[in-house]
C-alpha cells in the first residue's frame, strides 16, 4: 500500500480464491470507495471471471480501469484508478 503511481497512491487487495459469486464484486465496489480520489486499486485475483466482471462493474461504477494483466502465477492484476 505504499507504492507510488503517478496517478496517485497504490492500494491493493488480493482477493485470493473469492470469486464474483463468493462476493468479489460487492468486495471491491467497497474497497474502490474507500480508496480517496486520484488513488490506485490494483485487484488481484485468481477465479478467472473477474476479467469479465470487474472492469466493467469498475466502469459502471465510474472509476478508470488502467489495466487488466495475467500474472505469471496464473492470477490476474486488475488495475483501477478512483476519479468520482
Amino acid at each position: 500500500m505504499d507504492d507510488q503511481e503517478d496517478s496517485g497512491r497504490l492500494h491493493t487487495f488480493d482477493a485470493g480464491t473469492m470469486g464474483c459469486a463468493d462476493g468479489l464484486t460487492g468486495e471491491f465496489a467497497r474497497r474502490i470507495r474507500a480508496v480517496a480520489i486520484g488513488d490506485v486499486l490494483q485487484v488481484v485475483a485468481r477465479d478467472p471471471a473477474a476479467k469479465q466482471d470487474l472492469p466493467p462493474l469498475a466502469r459502471m461504477l465510474g472509476q478508470r480501469v488502467l489495466s487488466v494483466d495475467d500474472n505469471e502465477d496464473g492470477s490476474l492484476s486488475i488495475v483501477v484508478e478512483r476519479v468520482k
